[in-house]
């Protein structure tokens, strides 16, 4: 018989992941359903154009039989599941693509946007909680508190729309929009600075609210730490400075931080949709806002589905090493 601490952590593993098969099930429904809702549909916005005007009553019809919109919605959400099963996300007449290729370049325009995020909140904000709850109530703590409450008053569109104006009109150092320049650079090395200069202030807009998050979380850790025998000993024994905050403090906080990183996770995409907009930046965001007001409903479900697989696996990774993490003490 196997040991049963391990027994009992797969047995909480295995239910995270059947969970997570669960909600993807009702995501699957939710995203076919919810596009339909909406007035008009991808034929009406079609016929509406200039390009399909003359179409008559027979030919429209045909053209709905082809596009899968004859029968029942429960038949369409049968075969449009089905279709997800055999790795088909369909295809989008309206761009006249498969939704795979319509979608795949900007999903990692998307990602690059949130690994370039990821260190900017998790290096400022745990640094600045650590920094605040060194000291509570101190004259650091009270400035840093102060700021990150009213930054967390800002939509992560009011940020962006800050930086856009700070940056980019009032003081032009940095690229308005696009993913790169309309002639890019020939070299590699200089293509890629160029870049990274397009997504720094997306990337930063993106992360600001994140920092507001991490900072109180490592506040909170820091100021509990704070109290600890073994951390007034240190500073009996003259530990301060980079190693005091890393060692001490940081080795100490980052099962709380790792905890919430798949929450940020969630965040970082629900808040890349409203910064690729204010930015015009090619990634997932825009091509969802763009498909909503066409009323392209492969393109939503199969965005929005794509999204949630990344972020159900993501926070089903991050809970099962908090957990392993956990087990071993």
């Amino acid at each position: 018989m196997g040991n049963p601490a391990v027994l009992a952590t797969f047995t909480m593993v295995l239910i995270g992941f059947v969970n997570r098969l669960l909600i993807f099930a009702l995501l699957l429904v939710i995203t076919f359903y919810l596009p339909r809702l909406l007035p008009g549909d991808p034929l009406e916005v079609m016929v509406a154009s200039e390009y399909t005007r003359g179409l008559n009553a027979g030919e429209i019809q045909q053209l709905r039989i082809h596009m899968g919109f004859e029968g029942s919605w429960l038949d369409q959400l049968a075969a449009y599941g089905f279709g997800i099963l055999h790795g088909d996300l369909g295809y989008s007449f309206r761009h006249a693509a498969p939704v795979a290729d319509i979608i795949i370049q900007p999903l990692g325009w998307t990602l690059f946007l949130i690994l370039l995020a990821l260190p900017i909140f998790l290096i400022t904000g745990v640094a600045c909680g650590i920094e605040a709850g060194r000291q509570p109530h101190g004259g650091i703590d009270r400035f840093l508190t102060g700021a990150m409450t009213l930054l967390a008053s800002l939509p992560p569109f009011v940020m962006a729309i800050g930086l856009l104006l700070v940056f980019a009109i009032l003081l032009p150092i940095l690229p308005a929009s696009g993913a790169q320049p309309l002639f890019p650079a020939q070299g590699m090395v200089a293509h890629a600075i160029q870049i990274l200069l397009h997504a720094l202030l997306p990337a930063l807009a993106l992360a600001m609210h994140e920092i507001v998050r991490f900072f109180f979380v490592a506040r909170s850790e820091a100021i509990s730490l704070s109290t600890r025998p073994f951390l007034l000993n240190a500073r009996a024994r003259g530990i301060y400075g980079v190693r005091e905050r890393v060692d001490y403090y940081g080795r100490n906080i980052f099962p709380a931080i790792a905890s919430r990183l798949s929450d940020a996770f969630s965040g970082l995409i629900s808040g890349a949709l409203f910064v690729e907009i204010v930015f015009s930046y090619p990634g997932i965001g825009l091509v969802l806002y763009k498909a909503i007001g066409e009323r392209d409903y492969i393109v939503i479900q199969s965005t929005v589905l794509l999204l949630s697989i990344f972020i159900l696996s993501f926070n089903w990774i991050i809970d099962t090493l908090v957990l392993l993490h956990s087990r071993r003490g």
